[in-house]
């Protein structure tokens, strides 16, 4: 039987950043879409698209203020190594050379950011057992 859930770390060049609620990744180093020609057959498309994550953060740049986290350096920095850490399960998710896309969104009632998500170049992506 498989389990999922449990414990999460994620750091970005050893930096650390909590994960609350979401984390969805996209391992594949491609993207394919089909064409369906007038004849019944189809073509297959293929488009290089580096491997990403995306994940809901919790914004606190230390662990009992609400001071939030320096959002304009993290995204005009990089690239960044980045280890997703499932602790209960033994996986690590590594992303190398990676870069945070998207633009932040603060909720400051719940203390959560939406909207970014990682992603690093083809081949930057490794799932390990811990």
């Amino acid at each position: 039987m498989a389990e999922y859930g449990g414990l999460f770390r994620f750091t970005y060049d050893g930096n650390a950043l909590t994960i609350r609620g979401s984390l969805d990744a996209e391992p594949a180093d491609f993207s394919y879409t089909v064409e369906h020609n007038q004849d019944g057959s189809f073509d297959r498309m293929i488009q290089p698209m580096g491997p990403t994550a995306e994940a809901t953060f919790r914004d606190s740049a230390d662990a009992d203020s609400a001071i939030s986290q320096p959002w304009n350096a993290i995204m005009k920095g990089g690239p960044y190594n980045i280890s997703i850490l499932g602790d209960t399960i033994g996986v690590t998710l590594q992303y190398t050379n990676a870069k945070f896309i998207g633009r932040p969104k603060v909720d400051w009632l719940k203390g959560t950011v939406t909207g970014l998500s990682i992603q690093s170049p083809t081949g930057g992506y490794k799932q390990l057992r811990a």
